[in-house]
């Protein structure tokens, strides 16, 4: 049903690009963790809530947490059958959501492909919100662990909603899903202030559940995936996923209903065929054959999308010394070919947490000459809509001061990277004001006072763009339940000017699941 990233903290610095992990002999083992989710979704097929429960039941009876993402009217469906058993089931493990109507046309890429990113995140919010909403009132949880998308229907202005889907003030912290859209080393990153698993490529796995042949090969699959993670890679997360709804169908409940573009009504919806029992006691063995393997792998950890944020913390939340800013501008300068995300001493720092910090510092600097500044990221968003390069190539100590004024101004109430920066009546594009930041940072940390002159940069690039996919028929067309064809070229344009927002998630050593 979908197409088919972790790093260790390390002090290495990195300016720009791939991050590479590094591990000591004298280190305490590299750890492995597996996230197990399941994107529960079927509303159709009555066997799959008994399919949901028995799969929440087997792995709780060996002591395995996991994460199920609910579809709001799978949710809904539950409590009209009565179903309070697969409800209790499923709530012993962690619960997130999959999606209001997950299938139903228009799916999330459909009706955010015209949308620019504050519009769609109204509509991702107005569309998927009493979705959500639904699910923690049903399963009665407070907060929902993770959301995902249905199928490839992939959105930025999804993500950039989760704040407001979940309950205030962090609403829901991570995106666990796969595909391909944006990645970022097959490892978990933070992309729009959300904590991302997504794109694992080599580092995400499954075995076919119909195949008596495919148990032994997917064991060895995973088991070599922990191996390397551990020996070459410091350590690392793997990911697998399932649908309940496997274990007891033919075929997948919204291609019988939903596919090329298909929208029949309520009252014309099917279930999909069923197999037969022996099909899914089968599969049902296999499974618990290919948990039990994976929890006999030598350091090998479950954990839930719940456990994410304290596996992978944002560091520069929490405070941020001059010294590591100085250390951001240096890189920003030294880089005249583009700018992207740093990673310096076990903090990692997206282009828009560097924008911020330097704007933050310099004006805490001219306010108060000599006195340190306390700062610390906010997780600002990256700029709404592209800007064109200005002319200027240099501005004096006192439009900067004055532009310097708006930008903090207008972070402080859009929460977001502005697309232009005003000098008088004069645009410039944020990546050549964040250089001018860096420089009179950078020359105030020299001398004590900001310089008469600043340097701007010239057309600077945002290098971290490449990690977004490119526009091809394949990238949400190949989805059953999209239109043949489908492409969403702007939602790309989107993702591409939030990865302002993009950068590495650095794994916790010595966290108390190690």
């Amino acid at each position: 049903m979908k197409s088919a990233f972790l790093l260790v903290a390390t002090t290495l610095f990195c300016a720009f690009g791939s991050v590479k992990a590094e591990s000591s002999a004298l280190a305490a083992p590299a750890p492995i963790y597996v996230i197990l989710w399941f994107d529960t979704e079927d509303y159709m097929l009555p066997a799959s809530d008994d399919a949901a429960k028995r799969v929440a039941e087997l792995l709780t009876d060996r002591r395995v947490r996991v994460t199920f993402k609910v579809v709001g009217e799978k949710a809904r469906t539950l409590e009209r059958r009565g179903r309070s058993d697969v409800i209790r089931a499923l709530k012993k493990h962690v619960i997130a959501f999959h999606s209001d109507f997950h299938s139903v046309h228009p799916t999330p890429s459909e009706y955010l492909a015209e949308c620019g990113l504050l519009d769609g995140i109204e509509e991702f919010v107005r569309r998927e919100g009493d979705g959500a909403a639904d699910v923690r009132r049903i399963f009665g949880v407070k907060t929902l662990a993770c959301y995902g998308q249905p199928g490839s229907s992939w959105g930025p202005q999804t993500i950039a909603g989760l704040k407001q889907i979940g309950v205030a003030p962090h609403g829901v912290p991570c995106y666990v899903d796969e595909g391909t859209h944006i990645g970022l080393d097959e490892r978990p990153f933070w992309y729009i202030s959300a904590l991302n698993v997504y794109h694992m490529g080599g580092n995400y796995t499954r075995m076919d559940l119909h195949d008596a042949t495919a148990v032994e090969p997917a064991k060895k699959k995973v088991s070599a995936i922990a191996d390397r993670l551990r020996t070459k890679d410091g350590g690392g997360l793997i990911s697998i996923f399932y649908h309940p709804c496997e274990w007891v169908h033919e075929q997948f409940w919204d291609g019988v209903n939903f596919a090329h573009g298909a929208n029949p009504p309520r009252e014309e919806w099917k279930a999909p065929p069923q197999r037969t029992a022996e099909e899914t006691e089968s599969a049902f063995r296999r499974f618990g054959e290919y948990v039990d393997h994976i929890r006999s792998i030598p350091g090998v950890k479950f954990i839930t999308a719940e456990d994410l944020p304290t596996l992978y913390p944002d560091a520069t939340r929490e405070q941020v010394s001059e010294a590591e800013v100085t250390r951001l501008a240096e890189g920003i300068l030294s880089n005249s070919n583009g700018l992207s995300f740093q990673v310096m001493s076990g903090k990692s720092f997206s282009l828009a947490d560097q924008f911020e910090l330097l704007a933050r510092g310099l004006s805490s600097r001219m306010a108060k000459p000599g006195k340190a500044s306390k700062l610390a990221t906010s997780g600002v968003l990256g700029p709404d809509q592209g800007a064109m390069a200005g002319s200027l190539a240099e501005i004096n100590a006192l439009q900067f001061r004055d532009s310097l004024k708006d930008v903090n101004e207008f972070i402080a109430a859009n929460g977001r990277v502005p697309a232009r920066v005003f000098v008088g009546p004069e645009v410039v594009r944020p990546a050549d004001f964040l250089y001018a930041m860096a420089f009179a940072w950078n020359e105030a940390s020299r001398s004590g006072k900001i310089p008469e002159t600043i340097v701007l940069g010239k057309n600077l690039a945002v290098t971290a763009e490449r990690y977004v996919a490119k526009d091809t028929p394949n990238l949400f067309g190949d989805w059953v339940i999209h239109k043949e064809g489908f492409r969403a070229p702007k939602i790309l344009e989107i993702a591409r000017l939030q990865t302002w927002t993009l950068k590495p998630a650095l794994l916790k050593l010595n966290h108390p699941k190690d």
